[in-house]
């Protein structure tokens, strides 16, 4: 399951291009990372009560990017060890014995905004940083 988002703060991208692409990479890293978290945490809080070990195992993480100026970030149950994440596709989409109790959808949906709030605070936030880091 893949969800994408795009950041229209047309100021803030503005501003950002006015920076070497090292730094817009690593403040775009930042950015979607603070979307994703706003997500991870809301994924948490709606999954079924029974299941503690599954919230705890949801995480966001940096994902490998198809080109260069690209950032992804999953959030996802992991399935390392000691970890209920395996089984997570089983209580979203259910099986033919249990019903489905989606949890991760309608976290997106119900944080996409916030999300990308998020992610425009953090560019805000950050921009200056920068700036002043130049000179």
């Amino acid at each position: 399951m893949s969800i994408s988002a795009n950041i229209d703060g047309k100021s803030l991208i503005k501003a950002l291009n006015a920076f070497p692409k090292n730094i817009q990479k690593n403040v775009m890293t930042g950015a979607i990372r603070a979307g994703a978290n706003v997500i991870r945490d809301e994924a948490r809080i709606r999954v079924p009560k029974k299941t503690k070990d599954l919230a705890k195992s949801i995480v966001s993480i940096k994902r490998r990017a198809e080109t260069r100026n690209q950032v992804k970030f999953s959030v996802t149950p992991s399935r390392g060890k000691n970890k209920a994440g395996w089984r997570a596709h089983f209580i979203e989409f259910g099986t033919s014995k249990m019903s489905a109790k989606p949890f991760l959808r309608p976290a997106f949906e119900a944080s996409e905004n916030k999300s990308l709030d998020a992610a425009k605070e953090y560019i805000a936030k950050r921009i200056p940083k920068e700036i002043m880091r130049s000179k």
